[in-house]
């Protein structure tokens, strides 16, 4: 059976309502990146192929289906295996889900505390139970109790999904050569979470990566033409990158993270691949304060933290932006920059201040704040800002 079939089998027996309740579901995180998505669907396949074939598990990516086109890389991906979107499950289906099976046993990958709202409230209600957990984010120290729970740093979560199985088959080869599309699925996170094996590689995406080439060894990787793991690293990065048509807002929605912290502060965490000074040239000042003013709305968030990433094209120098927005008088988020000023290392020294000074200028004014800073900790990614602005945030 091929992930395809997976994917329409459980869709058949979803239609039917033959599906065995409680149903099993696993969900990766919220920003549903090609790591979360592709260790949700990989996880829900070789569970059933390894331990529950009686039972189907359904991945379910956290975001509303209208935001999934907006990850072109992930689309790209699947649509080469077959895997149209109406084969996959998003947080609209939730609800319906929990309609249907009362309460629900769910794993969860890249991630190991409950993100969303439809999530958060299904587990108040007491209708959700977390039975497994494979993450590589700093341990929340939830869900003690989960079986597997597997949490240390990697390189992609997607290489802890696959050793977790691959220990379950022995490591015999024979069940993951006639499973290539799952190693071909498998390799496609590793190599966009590691820039092609160059960045963030521990000893177990090393692994992992040898033994996807072993098994693809006589096999061409057919998402292109080559089987170049350069070309198939470089067609992805393209499909991540192209944000052609997208409004500010789409760009905010594309890889969006939200927390809820102590003191009742939810923030939302929106990853960006431009400079914010691109920003200001690419949108009006309305628009830009209009999306930023949604967001706000539409995710029922006080404050959203924009991390920003790119390579200055003068340079070629390597540069991170802390940016953060909110509404309304509020001390503690006025004097944001200044708790994490020395953690992520920030500065006034901003690229294209001129522009950046110019937006600021523009947008804030009584009920709205924007603040934009050079953040010279370019190491520190959202994986290690939330808990830099959690911890601030806490005290």
């Amino acid at each position: 059976m091929s992930v395809r079939s997976y994917l329409v089998s459980l869709k058949q027996a979803l239609n039917q309502r033959v599906l065995k309740t409680p149903y099993r579901i696993v969900t990766g995180n919220q920003s549903a990146d090609m790591d979360s998505v592709v260790s949700a669907i990989t996880f829900a396949y070789l569970t059933y192929s390894l331990k529950t074939p009686d039972q189907f598990i359904i991945p379910l990516i956290d975001i509303p289906k209208t935001d999934f086109a907006l990850r072109r890389d992930i689309n790209m991906l699947l649509q080469n295996h077959g895997i149209s979107e109406d084969l996959l499950y998003f947080v609209e289906d939730f609800s319906e889900f929990l309609d249907e099976s009362t309460s629900v046993h769910l794993s969860l990958v890249d991630h190991n505390g409950l993100q969303g709202v439809e999530i958060n409230k299904g587990f108040d209600a007491g209708l959700i139970n977390v039975e497994a957990i494979i993450d590589h984010h700093a341990d929340e120290g939830m869900f003690e109790n989960a079986d597997p729970r597997i949490i240390r740093t990697c390189g992609s979560n997607s290489t802890l999904v696959f050793h977790y199985f691959h220990d379950l088959t022995s490591c015999d080869e024979k069940f993951w050569k006639s499973n290539k599309d799952v190693i071909e699925l498998l390799i496609a996170p590793l190599l966009i979470d590691t820039t092609n094996m160059t960045q963030k590689v521990e000893d177990p995406d090393v692994k992992a990566m040898d033994f996807y080439k072993t098994i693809l060894a006589d096999n061409t990787v057919n998402f292109t033409t080559q089987s170049s793991y350069d070309n198939f690293y470089k067609t992805l990065k393209t499909a991540k990158k192209d944000i052609s048509g997208f409004s500010f807002a789409d760009i905010l929605r594309k890889d969006y993270k939200q927390f809820k912290f102590l003191h009742e502060d939810r923030v939302g965490f929106s990853s960006i691949s431009k400079p914010l000074s691109w920003i200001a040239s690419k949108y009006s000042v309305d628009d830009i304060k209009e999306d930023l003013a949604n967001t706000l709305k539409m995710n029922q968030i006080e404050l959203l933290v924009i991390t920003a990433s790119f390579t200055q094209k003068e340079t070629g120098i390597y540069t991170r932006e802390f940016c953060y927005y909110y509404q309304g008088q509020n001390e503690k988020y006025a004097e944001l920059y200044k708790l994490v000023w020395q953690q992520l290392e920030l500065s006034t020294d901003l690229y294209k201040i001129e522009i950046i000074s110019s937006l600021t200028n523009a947008v804030n004014d009584r009920e709205s704040h924007l603040k934009i800073y050079n953040q010279k900790r370019v190491t520190a990614t959202r994986k290690q800002v939330v808990p830099v602005v959690k911890e601030v945030l806490e005290r």
